[in-house]
């Protein structure tokens, strides 16, 4: 099992998501993919409960962090196969509105070939498939035989927006498909953890308490451990903390990444993606580029350090990547800061995934790559420090000490 040592110090250290595609957040998109999505209020769920403030008193012992227990579950199969616990049918009705998820299926696939920006087809044709087979009503769709397998669930507490109104990271489930035409084709479901007890400390939001839960998993074994694990993904996996959708996929050469928010009709809608830069655009002349130079230079020391979120007029709707064909980089120069075309590259999927990554981080077999594995043991040092109420908050990117830049 991956392990970390308790005592070890965590440095400010960068984050996003590294998805199953590559955040959240949203999406590296890490998709995302990320501080991806929206935050949500307390739902009254099994991580929540009672006054969530509480006053610093001695230093919490922390156990040593086992990520398979606390932070990534999919090696083992265990609950990944309990459909009570998790699925691709039970993840639709979390995200649905109606509590059953077929017209959401229906009108998120359809989508697919309906974005002005881009048109995938394979997707709806899928959909066509469904229809054949069951029927027109997919409100009356049995959607748990569809060929769709959860690969791993990632605890994103590291994600924690520690003010205010924010909320303590995320809980994502990845899916991919088996569909003989629908592949290589991998969705992210993200659900936020709101701030609960033992997250305000001394009137600061610290996500302490939820952090200590999630640590204290790495000390159980056996039937303990995978009662407490079942009641705390129970209480985390709820349609009120439901946040978004992140899917990649290669049905179509290039491969593209998109996020998925709800929509007021009940479906969901394809925004611009969380820290991610429409390059493109902004290497044409004109007065969007001119907008970013100026925005670029007034930012320089906080973008080199990622610690600014991109406007969304500067972020694009999709990221397409061409395998084996070398990307455009952004066409940036900046004196005094000689890495920041890369610092703000490397916050969105399209570099995330490319610079030293995969294009999918947990495999449709459930094991992942070794850019997800230091992603993990950087998460394990920044999970003990949070349950500690000693780490820092970390920038958008990778989480890792010193990733590997894009050329």
């Amino acid at each position: 099992m991956n392990t970390v040592n308790s005592s070890a110090q965590v440095r400010c250290v960068p984050e996003f998501f590294t998805m199953s595609p590559v955040r959240p957040s949203l999406l590296c998109c890490a998709l995302l993919l990320v501080g991806c999505g929206t935050s949500s209020a307390p739902d009254g769920g099994d991580l929540a409960g009672g006054d969530a403030g509480v006053d610093a008193g001695q230093p919490v012992q922390v156990p040593e962090i086992v990520i398979e227990r606390s932070l990534f579950w999919g090696r083992d199969a265990g609950v990944l196969d309990d459909a009570q616990v998790i699925s691709f049918a039970r993840l639709m009705a979390l995200a649905s509105a109606d509590g059953h998820g077929g017209a959401l299926l229906f009108q998120w696939f359809n989508r697919f070939a309906t974005t002005a920006h881009s048109e995938r087809a394979l997707p709806a044709q899928f959909i066509d498939g469904v229809v054949a087979t069951q029927g027109a009503d997919p409100t009356r769709w049995d959607l748990s035989l569809l060929p769709f397998k959860v690969t791993g669930i990632h605890n994103r507490i590291d994600l924690a927006r520690r003010e205010p109104g924010g909320h303590c990271g995320e809980l994502r489930a990845s899916i991919s498909s088996s569909d003989v035409t629908l592949q290589p084709f991998h969705a992210l479901f993200l659900f936020q953890q709101p701030i609960a007890e033992g997250d305000v400390v001394d009137g600061q939001v610290t996500c302490e308490g939820t952090a200590q839960r999630w640590a204290a998993l790495s000390a159980l074994e056996g039937p303990a451990f995978e009662e407490e694990l079942r009641r705390m993904l129970g209480g985390g996996f709820t349609h009120a903390r439901f946040s978004l959708l992140e899917t990649v996929e290669f049905t179509l050469a290039p491969w593209e990444w998109r996020q998925w928010v709800p929509s007021p009709d009940g479906g969901v809608e394809n925004p611009p993606m969380f820290q991610q830069l429409d390059v493109e655009k902004l290497n044409a002349p004109g007065p969007l580029r001119d907008d970013f130079l100026a925005w670029v230079a007034e930012n320089a020391a906080q973008l080199d350090q990622r610690r600014l979120l991109i406007p969304e007029r500067f972020r694009a709707q999709s990221v397409r990547v061409t395998q084996g064909v070398p990307r455009t980089p952004l066409s940036l120069s900046m004196p005094g800061f000689p890495s920041l075309r890369q610092q703000l590259e490397i916050v969105g999927c399209a570099v995330c995934h490319t610079a030293d990554a995969e294009f999918v981080q947990t495999r449709s077999d459930r094991t992942v790559s070794p850019f997800y594995e230091k992603e993990l043991r950087a998460r394990a040092l920044h999970l003990a420090a949070m349950a500690r109420g000693t780490a820092p908050q970390p920038p958008f990117g990778p989480l890792q000490l010193n990733p590997v830049l894009p050329p």
